[in-house]
């Protein structure tokens, strides 16, 4: 198996709750210090869960195999893909598409996996000196590969680089959890998340991991017990 890099950004919970590099400690506090809306969930709810993720090839698959299809076709996916040996780079570079698809992959996800696999083996994507690059750097590289949009991008770059202001504004659970912390009429678009966020630069990944909790919770009916 390729190697799982661990995050020289800073674990996640160490940023969290400890010192996000800002001088104002971890980034919940001073996330919660800006905006008594998300003290308010914290005090209700609690923190959000340890989310992390390695920097691994594996990592960029699942979220590739998450793009538009539900929760539970994703997971079966991905469980077909393990049994099969399909999430180790060695395995998937230099596979046909045809080699792919009976786990149950789309031509165009199969294309993908295949892609960034080869981006890898071949060390044009080098993933140890990605958690060494600035965000908007790590960004930049990643959705130049075919496949890897944004959403994939930001999301690789909060779970697998503890990146504290990754903020990945297309996300509808993000949406449905703003309108409810602000108490919208309608969910916000896309572009207003965007607007939305600039208030908690430089915690918007912070922000993004507790309302992903408040939408477990409220939407979802995720006690916290079951977290």
């Amino acid at each position: 198996l390729m190697p799982c890099y661990p995050c020289a950004m800073g674990d996640m919970q160490h940023r969290l709750f400890t010192d996000a590099g800002h001088g104002e400690g971890g980034a919940l506090d001073a996330l919660a210090s800006r905006d008594a809306d998300i003290a308010r969930v914290i005090t209700a709810y609690g923190p959000p869960p340890d989310r992390s993720l390695p920097a691994s090839f594996d990592t960029l698959a699942r979220a590739v195999i998450g793009q538009q299809v539900s929760r539970a076709a994703a997971s079966s996916i991905h469980k077909r893909m393990l049994a099969a040996g399909l999430m180790s780079v060695e395995n998937v570079a230099g596979l046909t598409v045809e080699d792919m698809m009976p786990v149950g992959l789309s031509r165009r996800k199969a294309e993908y996996l295949i892609g960034i696999a080869e981006e890898i083996a071949s060390g044009k994507l080098d993933m140890k000196a990605l958690a060494g690059l600035p965000g908007e750097d790590v960004q930049a590289r990643l959705v130049a590969i075919r496949g890897i949009g944004a959403w994939t991008a930001d999301n690789f770059r909060l779970f697998a680089l503890a990146d504290m202001d990754a903020w990945p504004v297309n996300d509808v659970a993000l949406q449905e959890a703003m309108k409810r912390l602000k108490s919208l009429d309608q969910r916000p678009t896309a572009a207003e998340m965007e607007n939305m966020g600039e208030g908690w630069r430089p915690y918007r990944g912070a922000g993004a991991l507790v309302l992903w909790h408040l939408y477990g919770i409220e939407v979802r009916k995720t006690t916290v017990a079951d977290i």
